[in-house]
């Protein structure tokens, strides 16, 4: 089930919880490391505003605001 939000004139949208759990955990490390596949994962071409340190804050409040969206 997807679920989608607007920020800053983007939208931001997640497929299911699992999707808004991976989208969280990469938005809120301090230090995105690289792996193997440098550029070829999902977290690898999230846009540039999604990926921005100076937009984490409101990021995370969105994606608190999916997830509370989602049925139970």
């Amino acid at each position: 089930m997807a679920a989608g939000g607007l920020l800053r004139g983007q939208t931001l949208w997640a497929f299911n919880e699992r999707h808004l759990d991976i989208l969280e955990s990469s938005v809120g490390a301090r230090l995105r490391e690289r792996g193997e596949y440098v550029g070829m994962t999902m977290l690898a071409r999230l846009p540039a505003w999604l990926k921005a340190a100076k937009h984490r804050t409101e990021i995370l409040r969105t994606i608190g605001r999916l997830r509370a969206s989602l049925p139970q």
